[in-house]
């Protein structure tokens, strides 16, 4: 469902390169990185061409980082896994023509989501690999961009085209941080400079957190990351913010930042980082939180090989705190923000399925891997492309 502001509307399979480094996998690309060591052999390989693709995108891309060599995770373009819509992400679709894959629509896209839930065993080819996907996170996991718990302020990662005069920032906590990929490919297809701002465990919405991890106590380093990060966006003033996050509702986790009690608590809080958006930016999309599992993707795959279907979760269960979701919705709506619900994107209108297209869809219950987040890329381009695109003058 994609809800623009006042209005309300519902809504491959990259292969990284991965390599043993002293007896330890690691799934991996180099951007910015010296070249691997000796002893790294390539655990999937590619046709010669390729190679040479992944190095132009690499080398065009590449973050300046000197005296550090950092390991992360490269999404392979576009062209070599799904094929990506012609006004939105431009060449890459010829790419994904010539490779014979059809164009991804919402009608295909439900298709394979059909599909997915009729699979009962775990495809020979499936990516990520069972054995490493729990740590199939995004590159700004791995290269300092996305902010850890400790952390209390974003470097400002810039991705797509720097030089742009278009700024579009990814602003929330690991669960924003799972559309990086998409919004990468986006953003260098469409000429945006995206700057990451972005932290492990910290919702925008203004509220206090008492984190789980530290056993009720406070989640200062959130409440401070947040200043610091309402700080660079209202400097930077940016075409576009799109805002993600978990819904933290569950007590004792959230109370008011101002100290009052009351169960609108979360709504509140969500309300009030609308409205900072709205005076800071041109537009503001609110990415709905994506469906939770009932169980973590790669344990429970790994344990029911021939009978994946175990693992799917019921589209009901899948959607967590409804009533909550229904009101975000509301507000982002009453504060004129554009909202994208993702629930069609990863659900049939029953079942949420761990497998499709040859792709685990989740890396535990809540985050969904790089290659997902990558081949719902055009869906998503879609959705937030005609937001800055020029609209034709009337008369």
């Amino acid at each position: 469902m994609i809800r623009p502001a006042g209005r309300v509307m519902r809504p491959h399979n990259p292969r990284a390169w991965a390599c043993r480094f002293g007896g330890a996998t690691f799934v991996v690309a180099v951007r910015g990185c010296p070249a691997p060591p000796s002893d790294a052999r390539p655990l999937h390989t590619f046709p010669r061409w390729t190679f040479a693709h992944i190095q132009r995108i690499t080398h065009r891309h590449a973050r300046a980082s000197a005296g550090r060599s950092t390991l992360v995770a490269f999404v392979i373009a576009a062209a070599l896994a799904s094929a990506l819509p012609v006004d939105a992400l431009g060449s890459v679709a010829a790419g994904s023509r010539r490779s014979g894959r059809p164009t991804l629509t919402a009608q295909r896209l439900q298709a394979d989501l059909l599909a997915g839930a009729r699979t009962r065993r775990v495809p020979a080819d499936l990516s990520p690999r069972l054995a490493v996907a729990w740590a199939a996170t995004p590159v700004i996991a791995r290269d300092g961009c996305n902010v850890p718990r400790d952390g209390v302020k974003s470097q400002g990662c810039v991705f797509g085209d720097p030089k742009s005069h278009t700024t579009v920032v990814l602003f929330g906590d690991s669960h924003a941080a799972a559309w990086f990929p998409a919004l990468d490919e986006i953003s260098r297809q469409q000429h945006w400079r995206l700057v990451v701002l972005t932290k492990d465990g910290c919702p925008p919405a203004e509220v206090k957190i008492a984190a789980w991890f530290r056993h009720g106590a406070p989640y200062w380093e959130c409440s401070a990351w947040r200043a610091n990060a309402e700080a660079q966006i209202a400097r930077l003033h940016p075409a576009l913010v799109i805002m993600g996050e978990a819904r933290y509702l569950e007590v004792p986790e959230t109370t008011p930042v101002g100290g009052a009690s009351g169960e609108s608590t979360w709504l509140d809080g969500l309300a009030s980082i609308f409205g900072f958006l709205r005076r800071s930016a041109s537009h503001v999309v609110f990415m709905s939180d994506s469906p939770t599992l009932s169980q973590r993707a790669p344990a429970c795959v790994a344990s029911h090989r021939t009978d994946v279907q175990f693992c799917s979760t019921s589209l009901v269960t899948a959607t967590r705190l409804p009533a909550v979701k229904a009101q975000e919705l509301q507000i982002a709506d009453q504060e004129h923000v554009t909202a994208i619900d993702p629930t069609g994107w990863f659900c049939t209108p029953t079942t949420c399925p761990v497998i499709v297209n040859h792709t685990l869809l989740y890396r535990d219950n809540a985050h969904m891997v790089p290659e997902w987040s990558q081949f719902l890329a055009p869906l998503l381009a879609g959705a937030i492309v005609p937001i800055l695109r020029p609209q034709p003058r009337q008369g």
